[in-house]
């Protein structure tokens, strides 16, 4: 982050026009780099912690009583059953939305598939086939395959 691989970057407002000329309202932008071992004791800990949220992580180097009392306060929320109903409703709308897309991408699959074998049926002057497999799967597949638009079934 920012290429110097620190754990905290800290930002002022500053005037671009003037240089001299801050804001000075008191607000700053901080940024934490979890990756980064650079920086206080306490803050790295911190910062390793809230990496791998487990309280036994070797990479926490001061283990002070505000990071125990956030890991159990963490621990409290994952043993919960409201947090259960909200990682269930998450997983329920993921697979959802996945089950939606997939649909999508099946059908969208499947007209262009029909399209090619409508457009070489045509070609070859099969319009007769092409009626029949319009209406019967079990044709519509054998020529798929004779078409060589989709691979065979192996059982």
């Amino acid at each position: 982050m920012f290429g110097k691989d620190l754990a905290k970057y800290t930002f002022t407002e500053q005037c671009e026009e003037v240089k001299d000329l801050h804001l000075e309202d008191g607000t700053k932008k901080i940024f934490l780099n979890m990756t980064s071992k650079n920086g206080s004791k306490d803050l790295i800990s911190l910062l390793q912690y809230m990496k791998e949220t487990d309280i036994d992580n070797p990479e926490i180097i001061v283990k002070d009583e505000r990071i125990v009392e956030l890991d159990q306060i963490v621990r409290e929320v994952k043993e919960s059953e409201e947090w259960e109903a909200v990682k269930m409703n998450i997983l329920e709308v993921g697979v959802k939305r996945g089950l939606e897309q997939g649909l999508e991408r099946g059908l969208e699959q499947g007209e262009e598939l029909f399209a090619s074998l409508t457009e070489r049926l045509i070609s070859d002057d099969r319009v007769e086939d092409l009626k029949q497999a319009a209406k019967d799967k079990k044709l519509r597949s054998k020529l798929y395959q004779e078409y060589g638009l989709v691979k065979t079934k192996k059982k």
